[in-house]
């Protein structure tokens, strides 16, 4: 089993994965993450959890719903040369019905407080504040939030530059396990 498909498993494994329904997954960039394939094709063919992809503007992030293979698979490739469903296409939005229970968050550094560095828009740290805010206006959790590294994407503690709108991720899985 090579490092990424260990990381899936502890994944797969994870009691938060295990309970959650509605999970939002980030699409991997090609050769700089850690490939989230397999995890996609793991939930829409068990049919148990709702997948939910990001679709970007400007400056803001919405995940929305997809619902089979077929239409993962028909997604059209960005800029960033990764699938991303246009926003002429309406698709269901998390944040309009259920939330969200799991959030997959990207990232190209972590250390073990759990902090990231992702790739410096903010999408992430603004989305992760759009569901808490989302949680406690209709009374439901908040989504847990799940990173996935490599070992050599774990750095020392204290040398991720930090901002006051930067969101700690609730764990980092790793090949080993989870921080």
């Amino acid at each position: 089993m090579n490092s990424a498909e260990a990381v899936h498993q502890h994944l797969f494994n994870l009691d938060a994965y295990k309970k959650s329904r509605h999970i939002s997954v980030y699409i991997s960039m090609p050769g700089s993450e850690i490939d989230t394939y397999p995890i996609i094709h793991s939930i829409l063919r068990a049919g148990e959890k709702e997948l939910y992809v990001p679709r970007c503007s400007r400056d803001s992030m919405e995940m929305v719903k997809i619902k089979n293979m077929e239409e993962f698979l028909s997604l059209p490739i960005n800029k960033w040369n990764i699938p991303e469903p246009l926003h002429t296409t309406i698709l269901e939005n998390a944040l309009d019905t259920n939330g969200l229970d799991l959030i997959i968050v990207p990232g190209l550094a972590f250390d073990n407080s759990r902090n990231r560095i992702g790739h410096g828009k903010g999408y992430y740290d603004r989305y992760i504040e759009k569901c808490n805010e989302w949680a406690e206006r209709t009374k439901n959790a908040s989504p847990t939030t799940v990173a996935l590294a490599l070992n050599e994407q774990i750095i020392e503690t204290g040398r991720i530059p930090l901002e006051h709108t930067d969101k700690k991720v609730d764990c980092i899985i790793t090949p080993q396990g989870i921080i």
